[in-house]
C-alpha cells in the first residue's frame, strides 16, 4: 500500500526579489546601479517590487533593462529573462515600438486640434448669426426722410416725399401703404391743404418694430396769410 506524506513547496522567488536579493548581497545601492546601467532609479525599483506596468511600454526596453541589471550584477541574464517574461505575461502582449506610438499620438493629437477649431469657428459663426438675427428682430427699421424738410413752407397743394428705408419692410405715408423699390428708396406725392399739414411716415418690421418720422408742411395758398399758418402751427 502505497504511503504518501506532504511535502513543502518553497513558492518560486519573484525576479525582482531575486535581484534585489543579488544587488543588496554585493552591498550595492540603486544609485550604484544606476551609474552601471543608467536605468533610472524610478525604473529599477519598479523591476524590484514588481510593478512592471510602470516600466516603459515598448517591450525591447523592458527585456533591455532586466538584462542590463543582471549583467551589472555579473549575473546569467538568461533565467532573469525568461522568468521575467513569464511574470510580466509579456508572450500576450503585442510588441509596440515607442517612436511610431509617438508620431501617432502627434498626428491623433494635430487632428484633434483642427477638429476643435473648426467646431469652434462653426460655433462662433453660429453665435454671431444668431446674434444678427435677434438684433434684427429687436432693433426698429431704419427710416431716413430726405424731404421735405420738418416747417417747410409751400405754395403748392402737393409735396413730394422722398426718403430711403431698409428692404423687406411696410412703409406707411399717412396711413396709406408705399412700395420702395429693391434698394429701399421711395418718393411719393402727397396732396396738401391751406395751412400746417401732418405727414407721418413710418416704416414697420414684420415682428412689429415701427420707426416713425413726422414732418410739418405750412401751404400759404390763396387767402390764407403766412402769419396766420405760423400761428396754426
Amino acid at each position: 500500500m502505497p504511503v504518501f506524506c506532504l511535502k513543502n513547496l518553497e513558492s518560486q522567488t519573484r525576479v525582482g526579489d531575486r535581484l534585489k536579493k543579488a544587488r543588496e548581497q554585493q552591498r550595492l545601492s540603486l544609485d550604484d546601479l544606476n551609474k552601471k546601467t543608467r536605468i533610472p532609479n524610478k525604473y529599477l525599483e519598479s523591476i524590484e517590487l514588481g510593478h512592471f506596468k510602470e516600466l516603459p511600454v515598448a517591450k525591447a526596453h523592458r527585456l533591455a533593462y532586466i538584462r542590463e541589471y543582471a549583467k551589472a550584477l555579473d549575473l546569467n541574464p538568461a533565467s532573469f529573462l525568461y522568468q521575467f517574461s513569464q511574470e510580466s505575461d509579456m508572450e500576450n502582449e503585442t510588441p509596440i515600438h515607442p517612436h511610431p506610438t509617438r508620431k501617432l499620438w502627434a498626428l491623433n493629437s494635430l487632428s484633434n486640434i483642427f477638429k476643435n477649431l473648426a467646431i469652434a469657428i462653426l460655433l462662433v459663426g453660429f453665435l454671431g448669426y444668431l446674434t444678427w438675427q435677434v438684433k434684427g428682430i429687436l432693433q426698429p427699421p431704419k427710416l431716413a426722410v430726405f424731404t421735405p424738410a420738418d416747417g417747410y413752407i409751400s405754395s403748392k397743394l402737393v409735396a413730394l416725399v422722398q426718403g430711403e428705408t431698409e428692404k423687406e419692410v411696410r412703409l406707411t405715408v399717412n396711413g396709406k401703404d408705399i412700395m420702395p423699390n429693391d434698394k429701399g428708396k421711395f418718393e411719393i406725392p402727397v396732396d396738401l391743404s391751406n395751412g400746417v399739414n401732418t405727414i407721418t411716415i413710418s416704416a414697420i418690421k414684420k415682428h412689429g418694430k415701427i420707426t416713425t418720422i413726422t414732418r410739418h408742411v405750412i401751404v400759404k395758398f390763396g387767402s390764407v396769410s403766412v402769419e396766420q399758418v405760423k400761428n396754426n402751427f
